[in-house]
């Protein structure tokens, strides 16, 4: 017997989520619950405004016919399949779905995903990455001690092209942690990324993440020529088929389940990174642990791991607990 049940709410942000192209306090998001004769596997489609997905969008696609019917394959490539020429336009609805059925099969079949990594080198413990939305000291120094009270030791600053400086110093004020930057886009001209990159290089950032719009590849390619820093996409590469063309660009993709339709497709990008030898970061759309933890199966091919959202939304706990999924 199978039935999916389905649930929409909001995850709240800890602190304002600021980044180059605005605030946000939170994020729609709809659960998924996938019974499986006496298994049970939870999924999730998180709606931030720029992947342009509606909650109604999302429960449209899921009352499309067939869907049952494709959870009953038993092997990912098959129900991916099928899920796919059932919903092939939302990639979130896909994606929460498709996670749902994988925890299904890892119950079910303990070591099924590092099986299917097969044949490429997998990377050991992942640093994990704490994302610093667009702060004032003030507001950073407390979302540092929070951060550092998780654990977490390695970070990741959001810059808007306005005040990267302001934002670069107060970071290096208040701690010494190696740290990532993503500019979600923010830079136009070449120059703004050359203006900070003699400090990134000097003050031990790890990570540049889409310096420039998503359709550029002229100032991506030069600023990678110019700094061993490696210079990785997000919104330049969505989905596998994009894959091909970044990698004449960057050195690496920052892969999401809700950008390419879950964890199956997500394998797939993993593993051709690394056959291509390139950088391989697993992300998130700020998710609570059900969509975090689902990516986490993935961090054995990966080189670091943002799965932060858990620890950026404030009403994580109480929501898994409403769910019934266990933390």
């Amino acid at each position: 017997m199978i039935r999916l049940d389905f649930h929409t709410d909001f995850l709240k942000f800890r602190y304002p989520f600021r980044i180059a192209h605005g605030e946000r306090l939170g994020t729609d998001v709809v659960f998924v619950k996938l019974h499986m004769n006496d298994t049970i596997g939870f999924g999730e489609a998180t709606l931030p405004p720029y992947l342009g997905v509606l909650a109604t969008d999302v429960l449209a696609a899921f009352a499309r016919p067939g869907i049952v019917e494709a959870m009953e394959l038993l092997q990912p490539e098959d129900w991916f399949r099928s899920l796919s020429e059932v919903i092939p336009d939302n990639m979130p609805a896909l994606a929460a779905l498709d996670m749902a059925r994988w925890q299904v099969h890892l119950k079910q079949n303990p070591g099924a995903l590092i099986k299917e990594g097969r044949g490429v080198p997998l990377v050991g413990k992942v640093p994990h990455t704490f994302t610093l939305g667009v702060s004032d000291e003030k507001e950073m120094s407390e979302k540092l001690d929070f951060a550092r009270r998780q654990g977490f030791e390695l970070f990741k600053l959001k810059l808007n092209g306005k005040c990267d400086f302001e934002m670069l110093s107060a970071f290096r004020k208040l701690s010494k942690a190696p740290f990532a930057i993503d500019a979600n886009q923010a830079w136009t001209k070449l120059e703004q990324a050359l203006d900070v990159l003699n400090f990134l290089e000097a003050e031990n950032c790890f990570l540049i993440e889409q310096p420039f719009h998503k359709s550029d590849r002229v100032f991506s390619n030069e600023l990678r020529k110019r700094t061993v820093i490696p210079v990785v996409a997000d919104e330049a590469c969505q989905q596998f088929g994009d894959l091909e063309e970044v990698l004449h660009v960057f050195d690496g993709v920052n892969v999401k389940l809700q950008k390419c339709g879950g964890i199956t497709p997500a394998l797939q990008q993993l593993r051709m990174l690394k056959e291509r030898n390139k950088k391989a970061l697993i992300g998130c759309m700020s998710e609570s642990s059900i969509g975090c933890n689902a990516a986490e199966q993935l961090t054995f091919l990966c080189d670091w791991a943002d799965l932060d959202g858990p620890y950026l939304n404030e009403n994580n706990s109480e929501m898994c607990q409403r769910l019934g999924y266990s933390l």
